[in-house]
């Protein structure tokens, strides 16, 4: 008798937190049902791809395995694509980052202007990449308005765009000045969290500005930088817009990125979905890597002493 009430106790104890949550449930239903519907399965999907040649116009879709994963390390254009990708994150993570924190410090900093910064870099972050990589391409043309500057004090520009060497920085270039606006928020907000008790002992103490910033704001920032370095990895990574829209991989395949590698073998080359499904899921274990390791080496979930 006394397992049987134990149990029966358990079983009403179950369904009365199933009842007392169940508006939760109906609210959340939906949302739970699109994410399974057109991500969960989708990613699936495309690892199911990934190991067959899927032709999206033809009937068949014979098993090949790891062939297409094969291919992908004698393929030039794919890992010249990689390396361009890995040379974009790697200037553009430190410069956005680095241009947000100290746009972030500026702003904490200006009082009564500090609505005014807000707004002005914000802005582009919520501009149509499409827009903002047409607008740079006039600013950047042979005869743009950034050579014409140049000009004025005795420099001669290149064709940014057009040149193998300047192509890459260039992009950079948009990207960060897009995206630095959205960081900045971020990063206002982590230093917004920052007790000022901390800034006030540091001064007391007779702590400098560098010294309470290395000492204070870098430590109780830490979760913060974490949080915009893994997003702007993610992001790096999957650059696109501004790629195919100024340059579309060129000149000489020197801003060729994998998002653009993948889109042309799904969608431009007839046959090459399940080789685009491989090019993705590469991308995505080299994302998983540097997020995990990044994650692993800096993030702190203790705040404060």
């Amino acid at each position: 008798m006394t397992g049987n009430g134990s149990a029966h106790r358990k079983s009403t104890s179950f369904f009365c937190q199933l009842s007392s949550n169940l508006s939760a449930y109906i609210f959340v239903g939906p949302s739970l049902l699109l994410i399974g519907t057109f991500s969960c399965i989708a990613i699936a999907y495309s690892l199911w791809i990934s190991l067959h040649n899927y032709d999206v116009l033809a009937k068949r879709c014979p098993f090949v395995g790891l062939e297409n994963y094969r291919e992908l390390l004698h393929d030039e254009v794919f890992l010249l694509s990689l390396l361009n990708t890995s040379y974009y994150a790697l200037m553009a993570v430190p410069s956005i980052l680095l241009g947000a924190l100290i746009l972030a410090l500026l702003a904490d900093r200006a009082g009564r202007g500090s609505p005014v910064i807000k707004v002005i870099y914000f802005i582009p972050s919520i501009t149509p990449g499409v827009v903002v990589s047409l607008l740079w391409v006039w600013l950047l043309r042979d005869d743009g308005a950034v050579n014409q500057i140049l000009a004025t004090i005795g420099i001669s520009g290149p064709n940014w765009l057009q040149n193998p060497h300047s192509a890459m920085p260039a992009i950079v270039v948009v990207s960060a000045w897009q995206s630095v606006g959205y960081y900045m928020i971020v990063f206002m907000a982590g230093l917004s969290d920052i007790p000022k008790m901390y800034y006030e002992a540091a001064l007391i103490d007779g702590a400098g500005p560098l010294r309470r910033f290395l000492y204070i704001t870098i430590p109780l920032l830490r979760n913060t930088l974490v949080f915009v370095m893994v997003m702007l990895i993610i992001g790096s990574y999957q650059v696109f817009t501004q790629v195919y829209i100024m340059t579309n991989g060129g000149p000489q395949n020197a801003t060729e990125v994998v998002q653009a590698q993948i889109f042309r073998n799904a969608f431009q080359f007839v046959g090459r979905m399940g080789y685009a499904a491989a090019m993705a899921w590469v991308l995505f274990a080299i994302i998983a890597f540097f997020v995990v390791l990044q994650m692993r080496l800096v993030r702190s979930t203790k705040l404060y002493d």
